[in-house]
């Protein structure tokens, strides 16, 4: 298939979906407002004027989209992120095209006001196929009128195998005195990073030996690090920052239990991660995370904002290995079960299939001269 995508270059989202669409032999084309480095072995073209307003920003581009839509012929068409690329999708007339929906632009974007409900809607409406990786996402589409005989809901999914453990939680937990807590999660507010860094010096005053690694960055960075400092952890916190998919794979080999508070979540692609990695996740107890984790079963959950139930969900990981060491199993065995990414492809490459086909019938439009 001649696939064309519109979505965000430099998102590792991006990259992840269009590559394992390439791999596959379809043919792939990528246009973004912003520019970044190549994704993937397949063109990138940045589209649209660089305005102050990213909404005028988007909406510049339909001209660039409809025209290569035009020179390409794509079989189907696949916009990621409803605000800005699907958007752009349904104002440039795509057909058959597929939006793919990643949590805030439903859960969040889409509630904002009155126009961006409207904006949400009729982007909805447009799209041939909607595919959403949570069922609170699949609930928000169709709250916003979305038809429910066109979502699609399946995680993103991650590489199980290559996450795998090499050995059970408690062999790694046995050699290691200190407790490895990973946080991958940006360092934004939506995330609670705050409560984190607090919640660690609740632990330390516990007692518990920990080191934590942050590898991620955002603009509360140096706010979390005066935090450390001030809750006397400081030497036991590392910051990565961004990291790439190799070290980031070291890195969940190398911790025993992932925290994420995020206030609002779909399926979260760390969550995933996480727990093919064989890690004990705490994570706060929203509508996304509870489709995967029950708690003292897969892991952990926590209220949003509780320093404290985080600061004891730690404490328990750390001081009974024996159950810890069933919930990281467990978490594993979901994972393999549910989250496979070359399964969700599998899903993904028929439905475009039956998308293309469905619009084999219309008649295309010439190229440009």
């Amino acid at each position: 298939m001649r696939i064309l995508v519109l979505a965000h270059a430099p998102s590792v989202h991006t990259a992840l979906w269009a590559r394992a669409l390439s791999a596959r032999g379809h043919q792939i084309r990528l246009l973004s407002a912003e520019p970044g480095p190549p994704p993937g072995p397949f063109p990138v073209r940045v589209v649209g004027w660089p305005l102050p307003i990213r909404a005028l920003r988007y909406a510049s581009a339909r001209g660039a989209v409809r025209d290569e839509m035009r020179l390409y012929r794509p079989d189907v068409t696949v916009a990621h992120f409803l605000p800005n690329y699907g958007f752009l999708a349904a104002l440039a007339g795509a057909r058959p095209w597929m939006l793919g929906c990643w949590g805030s632009d439903l859960l969040v974007n889409a509630r904002r006001t009155p126009l961006h409900r409207a904006r949400a809607r009729w982007t909805l409406r447009s799209a041939d196929l909607i595919h959403v990786d949570a069922e609170v996402l699949a609930r928000a589409a169709m709250a916003l009128g979305a038809p429910s005989d066109r979502i699609w809901t399946r995680a993103w999914g991650t590489d199980v195998a290559a996450l795998a453990p090499a050995d059970p939680w408690t062999a790694r937990r046995a050699r290691s005195e200190a407790l490895r807590i990973l946080w991958t999660r940006q360092l934004e507010d939506l995330y609670e990073p705050e409560t984190f860094v607090r919640a660690l010096g609740s632990l330390a005053r516990r007692g518990i030996a920990f080191e934590a690694t942050l590898a991620g960055s955002g603009p509360l960075r140096s706010g979390l690090d005066r935090l450390a400092r001030r809750e006397g952890i400081a030497d036991r916190l590392s910051w990565t920052g961004w990291v790439d998919r190799s070290r980031l794979v070291a890195l969940y080999r190398s911790h025993h239990a992932y925290v994420s508070l995020s206030r609002s979540d779909s399926t979260s692609q760390s969550l995933l991660e996480a727990m093919a990695a064989g890690l004990v996740p705490v994570v706060t107890d929203i509508d996304g995370n509870l489709e995967w984790v029950r708690h003292r079963r897969e892991g952990l959950l926590v209220p949003v904002g509780d320093e404290e139930a985080v600061a004891g969900a730690l404490a328990e990981v750390a001081r009974d290995p024996e159950v810890a060491g069933r919930m990281a199993a467990s978490a594993h065995a979901a994972a393999r079960e549910r989250a496979s990414l070359a399964d969700t492809v599998d899903g993904i490459e028929r439905r475009l299939e039956a998308l293309a086909g469905r619009g084999a019938s219309r008649p295309r439009l010439e190229p440009v001269p």
